[in-house]
């Protein structure tokens, strides 16, 4: 069981992975934005894990297509915003991992509702979702930092174009 549930927790981040590469060359603080897109997690995985019997008939698979239109605008806002994103203050690093946050961790908190519908609803699910966030966007950060990935990092418009290409592939997986 717990083989099955870590490998849930890997499918549902790698898109943290990709996220953590498109952050790194946006030059921002790292990480405070690990930190608040891995709580941002924890706490949508918590109250899915215990407000499961609510939400059973309304949540399905398709529900993680919010998390890639979040991720397309939160790219084109970027996109729009070049010149605000060199200087961001505290609370803008704080908003702006919690709708990232929000964005990359709403599969992981559906995965988190399925579970807890299979009877794997303890409380070190919503942990161990939210710890393989935050490693696989310190992996993608880390990648990011090696010499032939810094070369990308000139281009301004690549940390949000990978976001918003993120969002149409979470998008169209559905259909898939």
């Amino acid at each position: 069981m717990m083989y099955f549930l870590l490998l849930t927790a890997f499918t549902v981040s790698i898109d943290s992975f990709v996220c953590g590469f498109s952050l790194s060359f946006a030059g921002r603080k790292k990480a405070p934005i690990v930190l608040g897109i891995a709580l941002t997690v924890l706490v949508m995985c918590i109250i899915i894990n215990y407000a499961t019997s609510i939400f059973a008939d309304s949540l399905n698979e398709t529900t993680a297509s919010l998390g890639g239109l979040i991720l397309i605008g939160v790219g084109i806002y970027n996109l729009l915003k070049k010149d605000e994103k060199q200087d961001i203050g505290s609370g803008g690093i704080i908003k702006r991992s919690l709708i990232t946050g929000f964005a990359v961790g709403l599969d992981g908190a559906v995965a988190n509702l399925s579970l807890a519908l299979m009877g794997i609803n303890a409380f070190y699910v919503p942990v161990i979702i939210a710890a393989m966030h935050a490693i696989m966007i310190s992996l993608g950060i880390l990648l990011a930092e090696t010499p032939v990935a810094k070369k990308f990092g000139r281009f301004d418009f690549l940390p949000p174009v990978i976001l918003i290409l993120l969002g149409i592939y979470k998008l169209t997986a559905l259909f898939i």
